[in-house]
């Protein structure tokens, strides 16, 4: 089964070696000036003693508009290759096998179906964990100095480096396996399998995992001076954190209505200098309530979502194999 499984996917193995080659090819170099800038500009030393001070903001400034949207572009371009490289993978095991009529021999032979079956999806299932992780390791070599900076909770981040991309990837595999075998055709299998892999993707990204664990607070200053600098004040968020929602409060924490928060801006458009802001909002008692998941839960975030992911795959895969050892062909 090894021998016939390379000899029928070996393409579809070497296709994922020259995407990680190609991927590296137009990543790295892009990576290797970041990397530069990242030394020379002195950004690293801004990180590592705290960035106040006008220098270090205006470093830190400077970096970001010359690499973040550089940086994510990029990788925005990757985002849907998860679920297409699975669902393309996955649909044509057996869609391709009962559209062109080879199901007949290669399940009359004296390997059974399910076993036929088994034997390639872990098989190929190890080549896209393979192909999975070196994609990783080089959009996370690519990114590593702007995750310095911002972090890397941001979706183009965290989707792609770590482990959370080798869990989308088999998750849309084993739905292209699934509609393969129930569609029977190839190319409606991959449409069928890709866009159910959106269905669930995207409500886990904007919905989901921001509640993987209990997000903490912070009060801070009520213009949010510290909220910029990694270590200006003990335990308060940095730039990479991932804040999920920030507003005033009164000194009790209770949030503001309505009323005292049009009240309250009315009065800070008449200002108009951020001096004169903060000394009105710290006059009248009123703290920055920040919400945020601290940016060392990365890992842990990661491990949540690949096991979430993988889990599913495994399910549908298991769905697959009892689906075709019942059915009759």
């Amino acid at each position: 089964m090894i021998w016939l499984t390379w000899r029928q996917h070996r393409m579809q193995l070497l296709a994922g070696l020259v995407l990680v080659g190609l991927t590296a090819v137009v990543f790295l170099p892009y990576g290797q000036s970041m990397r530069t800038a990242y030394s020379s500009d002195g950004v690293g030393a801004c990180l590592a003693r705290g960035t106040g001070g006008d220098h270090c903001q205006n470093v830190l400034t400077t970096f970001m508009n010359q690499f973040n949207d550089l940086a994510n572009h990029l990788l925005s371009w990757f985002s849907p290759v998860p679920g297409l490289i699975g669902a393309i993978v996955g649909a044509g095991l057996l869609g391709r096998e009962y559209e062109h009529g080879t199901w007949r021999l290669a399940w009359t032979q004296a390997v059974p179906r399910t076993r036929w079956l088994t034997a390639k999806l872990v098989l190929i299932s190890a080549a896209i964990t393979v192909v999975t992780l070196a994609l990783s390791a080089v959009f996370g070599w690519f990114r590593s100095p702007m995750d310095q900076v911002s972090g890397r909770f941001a979706p183009g981040a965290f989707d792609l480096e770590g482990l959370s991309l080798t869990g989308y990837t088999l998750f849309a595999f084993a739905l292209g396996v699934l509609a393969g075998l129930l569609i029977r055709r190839t190319v409606p299998a991959i449409v069928a399998a890709f866009v159910a892999f959106l269905a669930v993707r995207l409500p886990v990204e904007y919905g989901l995992r921001q509640h993987y664990q209990t997000p903490a607070t912070r009060l801070l200053d009520p213009t949010g001076n510290h909220t910029m600098g990694p270590g200006s004040i003990p335990n308060t968020p940095g730039p990479r954190a991932w804040v999920l929602g920030q507003h005033l409060v009164d000194s009790s924490g209770h949030a503001l209505s309505a009323v005292q928060n049009a009240q309250i801006n009315q009065k800070m458009d008449s200002l108009n200098n951020p001096a004169a802001i903060d000394t009105y909002l710290r006059g009248i008692g009123l703290r920055l309530k920040v919400v945020y998941q601290p940016a060392d839960r990365f890992w842990t975030f990661q491990i949540i979502e690949a096991t979430l992911f993988i889990g599913l795959a495994a399910t549908l895969l298991g769905i697959a194999i009892w689906s075709l050892h019942r059915r009759s062909a």
